[in-house]
């Protein structure tokens, strides 16, 4: 009897060890495995805000000017036709006349003609979801333009250019050799042509924060 008894207890221990403390065990496991998760990322939540206020307080010691300064290096628009009008001015300095000025009035506006699977539709616009480049923090801005000077006067526009606030970078520049005057082509009759004046093309890039 005593044995019988004996094997009962070991079978019904048995049995609850693998059906009620196994399970509650593994579910004990679980939730300690979810505090410590829990813990780590209250921790570095503590750590980011510790973080966000020390910059916080970076950026409140930055002064106004700096902050405009700032701003208008790398802006929050596109500001194309602000770009234009400092590009013409570094030209004028110069003596050099700026002409063709073209650039994208579409770029940085969102088009709707891409369907749902982000191809392009008929327009042949582009949509935010399908162009990489709208996933990128900054946006792209392309101008060309055309000015005309002597050598010399060309490479004091670029270091200015180089040198001014405003984030710019030259993609590309081309230039035509002047064409002399003569009876069968070149300038118009009687017009003098200073053979040290050549005419450049560029094609530039500028950024601003999205």
């Amino acid at each position: 009897m005593r044995l019988i008894s004996s094997i009962l207890f070991l079978a019904i221990s048995a049995l609850l060890f693998f059906f009620l403390i196994d399970p509650l065990f593994g579910d004990v496991k679980e939730l300690r495995t979810n505090v410590s998760t829990y813990n780590s990322a209250l921790s570095n939540s503590t750590d980011l805000q510790k973080t966000r206020d020390t910059l916080v307080e970076k950026y409140k010691q930055i002064s106004s000017e700096d902050k405009d300064r700032l701003s208008h290096l790398l802006p929050s628009t596109i500001n194309n036709i602000e770009l234009i009008l400092e590009i013409e001015k570094i030209a004028n300095i110069h003596g050099m006349p700026i002409s063709d000025i073209k650039f994208d009035s579409n770029v940085g506006v969102k088009t709707n003609s891409a369907d749902n699977t982000g191809n392009t539709s008929a327009s042949g616009k582009i949509s935010a979801e399908s162009d990489p480049s709208s996933y990128l923090p900054y946006g792209i801005f392309p101008v060309a333009f055309t000015i005309e000077g002597k050598y010399e006067t060309f490479i004091e526009f670029l270091k200015d250019l180089e040198n001014n606030l405003r984030i710019v970078d030259i993609k590309s520049v081309s230039f035509n050799v002047p064409e002399y005057s003569s009876e069968t082509g070149g300038a118009t009759k009687g017009e003098i042509i200073d053979p040290n004046i050549y005419k450049y093309s560029l094609k530039v890039e500028t950024y601003w924060l999205k």
